[in-house]
C-alpha cells in the first residue's frame, strides 16, 4: 500500500481521530503526574528543592513527549490541500519526524521538542497570513472565509500555545507568549462558532 492510497477522503477524519486520542493520552498524563505529585508533596512539602524534582519533570517530558510529537504532526497534516500536496506533506512530515528524533538522540528531548515547534509555528503562520490575504494557494474542506481564518488562528495558537510552555517557562516572554496565545485562541474560537456575525461586524455594508 503506497502513500497514494492515503490519500481519501476520510483522510480528515483520520486526522480529527488521532488528534482526540491524542489528547486525551497527554491529558492522562497530566493527571497522573499531578495526582503523583500531589501524594509526594504531602509526605514532603519542600520536594521541589529536592533531587527528586528534577527527575519526575524529566520523566515527565519522557512520558508526554511521544504524544506531543504526534499532535504537532497531526496538526501539520492538517495544512490546507493546495498549499502542499498530500503526498508530498506526508513525505516532509517524515522527514521532519526523523529529524527531530535525530536532533532528540544527539542533543536532548527539549531540543527535539523545540525544534518540530518552530518549524509547526512558521507553517501554521505561513498558512493564515495566506489565508488572510484570499491565497489561491489554499484549499480548505470547508468553505467561507471567516471559518477558514478562525481554523487557521486556533492551529497556530494550539502549537504556541505549546511551544510556551514546553520550551519558555523560564523565560521573561512566557507570559507575553501566553497572552499572545491566549488572543489567537479566543480570536480563533469566536470566528470559528460565529463567522457570519463577525463577517457582518467586519462588513457592515455588506
Amino acid at each position: 500500500m503506497g502513500i497514494q492510497s492515503l490519500n481519501l477522503k476520510n483522510y480528515d477524519y483520520y486526522l480529527i481521530l488521532a488528534t482526540s486520542a491524542v489528547l486525551f493520552a497527554i491529558g492522562l498524563v497530566c493527571v497522573l503526574g499531578v495526582w503523583y505529585s500531589y501524594g509526594v508533596f504531602t509526605m514532603n512539602p519542600d520536594w521541589q528543592g529536592t533531587v527528586q524534582y528534577p527527575t519526575y519533570i524529566n520523566l515527565m517530558n519522557m512520558h508526554v513527549y511521544p504524544f506531543v510529537l504526534v499532535l504537532l504532526l497531526a496538526l501539520g497534516l492538517c495544512i490546507p490541500k493546495r498549499i502542499v500536496p498530500r503526498t508530498s506533506l506526508i513525505k516532509v512530515t517524515a522527514c521532519i519526524l526523523v529529524f527531530t528524533l535525530v536532533i532528540s538522540i544527539a542533543y536532548s528531548i527539549e531540543a527535539g521538542i523545540a525544534f518540530i515547534l518552530l518549524m509547526s509555528i512558521a507553517v501554521q503562520a505561513v498558512v493564515l497570513v495566506l489565508t488572510l490575504i484570499k491565497s489561491g494557494a489554499l484549499t480548505f474542506d470547508r468553505e467561507g472565509h471567516m471559518i477558514q481564518v478562525g481554523s487557521s488562528l486556533l492551529h497556530l495558537g494550539t502549537v504556541l500555545f505549546i511551544f510556551d510552555f514546553a520550551s519558555m517557562w523560564e523565560s521573561t516572554y512566557h507570559i507575553p507568549v501566553f497572552w499572545v496565545v491566549t488572543l489567537l485562541l479566543t480570536m480563533g474560537l469566536l470566528i470559528s462558532f460565529y463567522p457570519s456575525t463577525i463577517s457582518r461586524v467586519l462588513n457592515p455594508t455588506k
